[in-house]
């Protein structure tokens, strides 16, 4: 087991045990975070506010939380909405939107690659967005993406720092991609709560309808369903 998963452990495990006395805490992260609700019923609901540590415990948690940390690339904004909202001045036209109905969903980054769900750092999923429909149209902004674990567990991911960008898909265009960085929980790690997804529901920016899509990379995701800073997020639909 690496340094940085030893780590994590720790963190976790002080989490937990804040948890059993009633703190409150966030995990791996010390500092509370707001609720963001849904604007639609795509699944994206809102995360509760999480309590704080007190004294040299918070200092502590927040130390472990940044060398949990170690070997993830970025973490998600602290806060952020986790809908599929994107209440900007660049924001697309409706007439223009891509419209859930319009685009058809496949897994697979630019180069058909896959997570590895036994990796010890960070990894992609991505969902490639075609332009199924008859008109050209564009996307915008973040997406809404719920996870549902196989429990029926619920994790409505945060968003990145990255800045959107309007993206303009012909009839057939394939060029579309949302992208979630991803946190792997290895099966022989003990100690941390996995989350096993099972499925997502993804909606497209400033949409109001979801799809659901299987999860198919199997093993397990470190559970950081109530961190205002998870290491599992969402970022803008991009170019794939």
């Amino acid at each position: 087991m690496t340094a940085k998963l030893n780590r994590a452990v720790r963190c976790t495990a002080a989490v937990l045990a804040a948890l059993a006395v009633g703190a409150g805490a966030t995990a791996c992260d010390a500092s509370s975070g707001s609720s963001d609700k849904a604007a639609s019923h795509s699944g994206s609901a809102a995360d509760s506010s999480s309590g704080t540590q007190d004294g040299g415990s918070q200092k502590d948690s927040q130390k472990d939380s940044q060398d949990a940390g170690d070997g993830v690339k970025k973490t998600a904004v602290k806060g952020s909405r986790t809908d599929a909202v994107n209440p900007a001045s660049a924001r697309t036209r409706e007439s223009k939107r891509c419209h859930t109905g319009e685009l058809r969903y496949s897994w697979g980054g630019p180069h058909g690659g896959a997570p590895d769900m036994e990796a010890d750092s960070q990894q992609i999923a991505s969902i490639r967005l075609t332009n199924s429909g008859g008109r050209t149209c564009t996307v915008y902004g973040f997406p809404g993406v719920r996870l549902i674990s196989d429990s029926g567990d619920a994790w409505d991911l945060r968003r990145s720092s990255d800045k959107p960008s309007t993206l303009t898909l012909h009839p057939g265009d394939d060029t579309a991609m949302v992208s979630m960085n991803v946190l792997p929980l290895p099966h022989d790690m003990k100690g941390p709560k996995p989350f096993r997804v099972s499925k997502v529901l993804l909606t497209p920016p400033d949409e109001t309808t979801h799809v659901t899509l299987k999860w198919p990379y199997g093993g397990a995701l470190l559970d950081q369903s109530g961190a205002t800073r998870p290491g599992t997020f969402v970022n803008p639909v991009g170019v794939g």
